[in-house]
């Protein structure tokens, strides 16, 4: 188990990594983002439609794949235009607070549309009372929990200007992932009081602990990094704990959320996609929802 997820682990860090590095010469149109962004969230909409189909709310998987689509493409929407726009079309987007969150405004418009159109989907095929609002409520939460929460992850790769986000994005990936390996690690060794039975009765307050000091020395890691290249610049040490401390709690109230949801299916894992993880829900659960707590801290302490 171990060792499978260990392998998984840097097999996706890598693939993630290649990518980033690739589409910094594609700029700002990222292709690579927007297909590796594509391929996650349409995985991670299938297995939220595979738990919930057994439940009371058996969501439109024809309709939840096609609002996250519609958000996905919502997401690019202003930067491509603006890039045709700008007389620096390699740049693209210089970072300002107030333009990184006008761009969030497309995939929000694009949601308030899939609303509508879900509920005019399910009016077409209703024929018997009990079902319909239950169903919309399933698709929704399908689009919302991968479309609005995943946009954030998408969006910081515009911010920071001609840096790409790259500073932004391994401040968040490092920090929640690195309090899953440290609340997985220390729970495993020194794990003795449960943190949330009902939730997840395998994770104890041990590796929470753990969890949230793997999470701070990611984020001064990444701070490292940051003030010793040419090319980067960190946020400054201060900062840089306050996205370790924040990202290493709210990452792992993440995972719990999603033990919750799994729970409540009745199910172990979103799907046994990832050797040692269990599905690419199990993989993103604390990024997607850490990410618009780290978006709004890039907006404070960002350069």
């Amino acid at each position: 188990m171990l060792g499978a997820r260990v392998v998984s682990g840097v097999l996706i860090v890598a693939v993630l990594v290649l990518t980033l590095y690739l589409d910094q010469w594609l700029a700002p149109w990222f292709p690579l983002w927007f297909c590796l962004a594509g391929a996650a969230m349409a995985a991670v909409a299938l297995e939220l439609a595979g738990l919930l189909e057994d439940t009371v709310s058996r969501p439109s998987l024809q309709a939840a794949l096609g609002g996250v689509a519609a958000i996905l493409l919502a997401n690019w929407f202003p930067h491509v235009v603006q890039s045709h726009r700008a007389s620096d079309r390699i740049s693209g987007i210089v970072f300002e607070p107030s333009a990184a969150i006008s761009a969030l405004a497309w995939p929000l418009l694009s949601f308030v549309a899939v609303l509508m159109v879900t509920f005019l989907a399910e009016s077409l095929r209703f024929d018997k009372p009990g079902r319909a609002v239950a169903s919309i409520a399933g698709t929704l939460l399908i689009v919302a929990y991968v479309g609005l929460l995943g946009s954030f992850i998408i969006q910081m790769r515009w911010l920071d200007g001609c840096k790409n986000g790259l500073m932004p994005l391994a401040f968040l990936i490092a920090t929640t992932k690195g309090a899953d390996i440290g609340a997985y690690t220390v729970g495993r060794i020194a794990g003795r009081h449960k943190l949330w039975p009902s939730l997840s009765p395998n994770k104890t307050i041990e590796g929470a602990v753990g969890g949230l000091g793997f999470a701070l020395i990611a984020a001064l890691g990444i701070e490292a990094w940051g003030q010793s290249s040419i090319s980067l610049s960190g946020v400054g040490w201060p900062a840089a704990v306050c996205f370790g401390l924040v990202l290493g709690v709210v990452g792992q109230l993440g995972d719990l959320m999603e033990s919750m949801i799994k729970r409540d299916c009745r199910k172990k894992d979103a799907s046994t996609v990832v050797p040692g993880f269990g599905g690419v829900l199990d993989v993103l659960d604390s990024p997607l929802f850490a990410a618009p707590v780290a978006y709004g801290l890039w907006l404070c302490f960002g350069p």
